[in-house]
């Protein structure tokens, strides 16, 4: 039973429905924005194609509406962050590439073979474990070899290659479709080091054709290498946060036009006066820097919506950016606003767009000390996703 129905049953006042409806924070999220995002980077990459990362639920966005979309828009396959969502997204009719990324030791292998799904092995212990587990099961399990080539976080060292390559390629168990690594690559600063990787990943690909291995698949490039680095090797990049339009740094923000696919945004549920240097909206509170307003929305850190931005973050209202004065408490918050006195109802955006100006998760990232794409994935499934399109491109 949906809310407006069970609200008309309880014979409640259409005001009181209309509040219950409405009185909420939401999370839009623009699928057009998706598509052009997509095929942006589809063109900087050619002839390269996309490993499109929808992990942790498309990073907070919904993992089968965004999966529909690029897979339309024509991503090569897609990287998931357990089985249960490769099975969610072969139940849902996609037939390509999966890549299962993370999440997958201690859950039954037979599922990669019932549902043709990829497991990314990082480990000398994951390969395995893989192998005697397809071995057990006599059927062949497709796996993506990971090397560290210089990020230092997940992968066998690229230094071990020449020894654990030739062990690999006797592992009859195993069907070895992809080869990969991970740049350690957020700034164009880091042309250096994405440069030494390269080199190496470049040997560790022609030594798995020396022992016999011919792998579908290699891929290198993260987001950011993805549009800094369009000559990278390998035939997939694996592009994330950038697909939902979010750069993943500030610096890759001014080297491609995106656009963002989730808007967070919170209606003013209730408006008190505010005076400088009082706090907002109790004296034990946090501050007004100026006379003003003191606004409550319903979106708190019970939500995901993180407490530390107080005091660092920002949003906008009206139009406008504001620094984040106020409080994050579990359920509602409370943010100091200037000007004309605000209307209950009028929406703060949290994050993303409002008229024709963007406030960008790396943004708000940098004031944490967290990586953009953790702030969409930390938000609670008590926000409501909204999906809608907007056909005009609206890119600044």
């Amino acid at each position: 039973m949906t809310q407006l129905a069970e609200a008309k049953e309880k014979r409640l006042p259409i005001a009181t429905i209309a509040h219950e409806l409405t009185a909420a924070s939401m999370a839009a999220i623009d699928l057009s924005a998706l598509k052009r995002n997509t095929e942006c980077i589809l063109e900087r990459v050619q002839p390269r194609g996309i490993l499109a990362v929808v992990k942790w639920n498309g990073y907070g966005h919904g993992l089968v509406p965004c999966a529909q979309v690029l897979a339309r828009a024509g991503v090569t396959g897609f990287g998931v962050s357990s089985v249960a969502e490769g099975i969610e997204l072969r139940k849902a009719g996609f037939s390509g590439l999966i890549l299962v990324m993370t999440d997958w030791v201690g859950k039954p292998l037979k599922k990669f073979i019932e549902w043709d799904l990829h497991a990314a092995a990082t480990s000398w212990f994951k390969v395995e474990y893989v192998e005697a587990g397809a071995r057990k099961l006599g059927k062949k399990i497709g796996v993506h070899v990971k090397f560290d080539t210089g990020l230092g976080r997940l992968g066998m060292p690229w230094q071990q290659a020449g020894k654990l390559m030739p062990q690999i390629a006797r592992m009859k168990s195993l069907d070895i479709r992809g080869i990969y690594s991970h740049l350690a690559f957020q700034r164009p600063q880091d042309f250096a080091m994405g440069e030494k990787q390269i080199v190496r990943f470049n040997r560790i690909v022609s030594l798995a054709k020396k022992c016999g291995l011919e792998p579908e698949w290699t891929h290198l490039a993260n987001s950011a290498a993805a549009i800094v680095f369009p000559e990278v090797p390998g035939n997939l990049v694996r592009t994330g946060i950038a697909l939902y339009g979010q750069p993943p740094s500030r610096e890759v923000a001014k080297l491609l036009s995106l656009e963002p696919v989730m808007t967070l945004k919170a209606p003013i549920l209730e408006v008190r006066r505010a005076r400088r240097g009082r706090g907002v909206p109790h004296p034990l509170m946090a501050a007004a820097p100026r006379d003003g307003w003191a606004v409550r929305i319903p979106l708190g850190t019970c939500h995901g919506y993180p407490g530390s931005l107080a005091k660092h973050g920002a949003f906008l209202f009206r139009g406008r950016r504001h620094h984040f004065y106020g409080t994050i408490l579990r359920e509602q918050s409370w943010i100091f606003v200037t000007g004309p006195k605000p209307q209950i109802g009028e929406e703060i955006v949290l994050w993303g767009r409002q008229g024709a100006e963007s406030l960008w998760l790396y943004e708000l990232a940098e004031e944490i000390d967290a990586l953009p794409y953790e702030l969409p994935t930390w938000l609670s499934a008590k926000v409501p996703r909204l999906f809608g399109c907007h056909e005009e491109p609206r890119r600044t």
